[in-house]
């Protein structure tokens, strides 16, 4: 019976270390690299890349005043429409966005990565919930047939439902925040050549001023981020040397 102890006690435990654990997803080695790890970087940029082409879709600007923008989004109800598809391919595709260039930043800073990434994530959810209210309210009083006066009713009646209201008022300094950190954790660990990570931080005052100066410029800020995450995508599959074991 005693044998048994000494076979144990001749091969001792010892905790599993964070690349034995995590390799396969916080940075997997060109050997493991599959065809998801490709799809998910290929779509690490595809939230912004959709923000960007919804900006350069709608017909309004985002600052416009109801008695402004209502008869805009009539007359280019088509536009509108196409732009509501970009919202939800963001919807989609944001979250993976957040998650891919988060686990590249946590290779140089772990701390920074993770709640860059999570800041992110959960920005780029609430503008996903928020995002699309009144470009359906728009689209839908149009092809109600409403008027001006009833139409602006509607968004009065939606603006009083206070949850899109906090998904639009959160998501600001959510997403500004986990982009400077991941922009950080980026350039720390020099994952991503150092101009891309600088692109990340850049792109949100575009982003912001867009809407009151003019769409194409909200459209490039979110074109800056998409390529900041893009070169995140690409060096989460980059090839990698193996942890020694």
């Amino acid at each position: 019976m005693a044998a048994g102890p000494a076979i144990v006690a001749s091969f001792p435990y010892h905790p599993p270390t964070m690349e034995e654990n995590d390799v396969d997803l916080i940075a997997p080695p060109s050997a493991q690299v599959t065809r998801v790890h490709r799809a998910l970087a290929l779509l690490a940029p595809a939230g912004p890349l959709a923000m960007a082409a919804w900006a350069l879709l709608v017909p309004y600007a985002v600052a416009d005043a109801p008695d402004v923008w209502i008869p805009k989004a009539a007359a280019g109800v088509g536009r509108l429409q196409l732009a509501m598809w970009m919202l939800l391919v963001f919807a989609l595709t944001a979250g993976v966005g957040a998650i891919v260039t988060g686990l590249v930043a946590r290779r140089g800073s772990p701390g920074l990565g993770t709640a860059g990434m999570a800041l992110t994530y959960v920005g780029f959810a609430a503008l996903g919930f928020s995002g699309a209210g009144y470009d359906a309210a728009a689209v839908a009083s149009r092809q109600a047939g409403l008027g001006q006066a009833a139409t602006e009713r509607l968004l009065a009646g939606l603006d009083a439902f206070q949850a899109p209201a906090l998904g639009g008022a959160v998501f600001v300094p959510l997403m500004f925040l986990g982009i400077v950190l991941l922009a950080v954790a980026l350039w720390r660990g020099r994952q991503v050549p150092r101009w891309a990570a600088a692109l990340m931080p850049a792109s949100f005052p575009l982003v912001m001023a867009g809407g009151f100066v003019a769409m194409p410029v909200n459209a490039l800020g979110w074109l800056l981020l998409a390529t900041g995450f893009g070169a995140a995508g690409a060096a989460w599959v980059r090839p990698r040397p193996a942890p020694a074991v």
